[in-house]
């Protein structure tokens, strides 16, 4: 059988996600397709809307035949580590078609990685007046002639780069992306795909009218009925400053990405005497020139869930397959390469993988639950759930 391999969010699951997974498959003839999708925190550090259950449900739903997890010590970093550890993950299962958008689907990035190879890693930029990202876009620029600014774009250059990188064999599939970019904040009368972003700001808005005529119809009812993160920032917040407050600075230094002394700063601004007193007030206080928005917020989860270096870089070593649903389709896919795969496949996790190699999953779990204010008597994250089989309706 043969396998398109797609790296997604789905937060929240829209109709521009099922027009992806029906054009992967058209544009590679592929007879699955494999999802590694972000688990319950996404690349940019905040809460998916709904948890990863939810979500691979309605992939499934839509074309999906396979949902994996990509582990939270790869779903919430910068872009080169969130599509290496995606690339990892799909090349252990066999899958060499790789679709995903793209602002600019006619340029080729495998040839883009390969001409920036040269550039230097980011010890070389000394400017602290832009962050990394900047310097290197404009380097890259110089060298090649194509500016790198588009989100999408950038994605597509940092799988091209993991693919390099770890040395697997897999072909690049852009497509455009339909009707909207990825940061559009409005939706339009005559729209029905939107973007993500502005599928989010209608939700927290309230709009849902404007939310119905852009995503599928169980998408909305998941939206309006199960446990969701719409309003996760006040309890993140208060998590948060308690760790703050209670940590030394000692410990807060021992963070994962807890550079050049950011600890005293973030120390400093919980415990002044006219404190920051919500989430996104707070990160204005203590970002800088040198850091971007998103990696604030990814630096405010890894202090939130305690993550150490030492534990990311062993879990980052250690890397696995967690299976979360697949289609009758994908169970045979996976029969047919289970033997094979590169990673260990994990289908049920247990108190002794809770402890061990899920351990920042499972953590992750528990906070998103937190902050959904998910009831303690609804099913967990993690402890004994089992892959969801979805059967297709026969047409």
């Amino acid at each position: 059988m043969k396998a398109v391999g797609i790296i997604a969010e789905y937060n929240p699951f829209h109709n521009g996600h099922s027009y992806h997974l029906q054009e992967a498959k058209r544009v590679t003839g592929a007879d699955v397709a494999v999802v590694v999708m972000s688990g319950n925190f996404v690349q940019r550090g905040e809460p998916a809307i709904l948890d990863k259950w939810e979500r691979t449900k309605l992939a499934l739903h839509h074309g999906a035949d396979v949902v994996v997890e990509l582990p939270v010590f790869d779903a919430v970093q910068p872009g080169h580590l969130f599509a290496q550890g995606a690339v990892r993950i799909l090349a252990a299962l066999g899958v060499q078609d790789l679709v995903f958008g793209s602002e600019h689907p006619d340029v080729d990035f495998m040839t883009l990685a390969k001409q920036a190879e040269e550039i230097q890693s980011e010890g070389k930029y000394t400017d602290r007046t832009q962050t990394y990202a900047s310097a290197y876009a404009a380097e890259l620029e110089e060298k090649t002639g194509f500016k790198l600014e588009d989100p999408n774009d950038i994605l597509a250059f940092s799988y091209a780069k993991a693919v390099l990188n770890l040395d697997v064999e897999m072909t690049l599939h852009p497509i455009g992306r339909l009707q909207a970019a990825y940061h559009d904040q409005t939706i339009d009368e005559d729209q029905d795909i939107a973007s993500a972003s502005s599928i989010r700001l209608a939700l927290h808005k309230g709009k849902w009218d404007k939310v119905e005529k852009v995503v599928p119809a169980d998408t909305l009812k998941a939206l309006q009925e199960k446990p969701n993160s719409l309003a996760f920032e006040k309890p993140f917040f208060e998590l948060l400053r308690y760790r703050l407050l209670t940590d030394t600075v000692g410990q807060l230094g021992q963070v994962y990405q807890m550079a050049e002394g950011l600890e005293y700063r973030l120390a400093g601004v919980a415990a002044a005497k006219e404190a920051p007193q919500s989430y996104q007030s707070f990160i204005r206080a203590v970002k800088s020139k040198r850091y971007t928005f998103a990696r604030m917020q990814r630096t405010m989860l890894y202090t939130l869930l305690n993550i150490k270096v030492d534990q990311m870089q062993a879990a980052m070593a250690d890397s696995y397959i967690r299976l979360l649903g697949f289609t009758d389709e994908g169970q045979a896919y996976l029969s047919e390469v289970k033997r094979k795969a590169r990673l260990p496949i994990i289908s049920r996790v247990d108190q002794g993988l809770a402890k061990a190699n899920l351990r920042l999953d499972y953590k992750a779990g528990m906070i998103w639950q937190l902050l959904a204010n998910q009831s303690a008597s609804q099913e967990g994250q993690d402890l004994a759930r089992r892959p969801i089989h979805y059967i297709k309706e026969k047409e």
